[in-house]
């Protein structure tokens, strides 16, 4: 059986650009198509959305409606075509990589994807309609409230990014825990600074001067803290089995 020429380095020059071009071209093609996929879809995901927070915006030049319908439009296209254009660059890269990064790449890389995507959902589903809902409660009766578009879908964007980037955690935790980098006593023993850490990390990311919005977003990401220590030990103790059935192969 032949090896593959990208493996061995006895594949051309030309012939990696060609690939390159090749996924390019295709990863283009894909995006173009998920947007306009993503352009049946925004009017959509932004009625459910607006119906979700404020129940009505209003727009303040001609062309507003049509921007942010575009920028969602591109946004969901890439989300549509994200899997695809993955497995095009896994495809590319694959050869050159060892068995063992091969193993510990793509599962990292789709779990990365999939707690992101959750990440987003809960913001959308959960996050922004809470935080929306508890801030509009300081408005006075002879407060009108209006509020713009383009205000409501950058505050949703931040607050995706946000929770998206937040439940990379228990990811990150488990990945530093099987290279022995830290452990789940460790972790557990710092759960004060963790809370001070996510607080003030809140405090960030969190648009404004904010207490509400930051302890909104502040205790799920407490939880998850703790749920990333559970996770730690599981991948911990995993690591110890490991271990001793190697020593034990050696001694035998």
């Amino acid at each position: 059986m032949n090896a593959d020429p990208r493996q061995t380095g006895e594949m051309p020059f030309f012939e990696h650009l060609a690939e390159l071009r090749s996924l390019l071209l295709h990863s283009a093609v894909a995006c173009t198509v998920g947007a306009l996929a993503g352009w049946w879809l925004a009017p959509r995901v932004l009625e459910d959305l607006i119906r979700r927070t404020v129940k009505e915006t209003i727009v303040l030049s001609p062309l507003e409606a049509f921007n942010e319908r575009l920028k969602m439009s591109l946004l969901l296209g890439l989300f549509i075509v994200l899997p695809y254009v993955f497995y095009r660059l896994w495809n590319f890269i694959v050869p050159g990589l060892l068995k063992r990064e091969r193993s510990l790449i793509l599962p990292m890389a789709m779990a990365s994807m999939l707690l992101f995507a959750l990440g987003v959902w809960a913001a959308y589903g959960y996050v922004v309609p809470l935080v929306v809902d508890v801030l509009g409660r300081f408005a006075t009766p002879s407060m009108k409230t209006q509020i713009q578009l383009g205000s409501l879908l950058g505050f949703f964007y931040n607050m995706a990014l946000a929770c998206g980037a937040v439940f990379q955690l228990p990811l990150v935790t488990m990945a530093l825990t099987a290279l022995g980098i830290v452990t789940p006593a460790f972790l557990l023993k710092q759960w004060r600074y963790a809370i001070v850490a996510v607080f003030f990390a809140t405090a960030v990311i969190t648009p404004g001067d904010i207490v509400t919005a930051q302890i909104v977003m502040g205790v799920p990401m407490v939880g998850l803290y703790f749920l990333s220590v559970g996770l730690s030990w599981l991948v911990a103790r995993r690591r110890a089995r490991v271990e001793e059935s190697v020593e034990g192969g050696e001694h035998a």
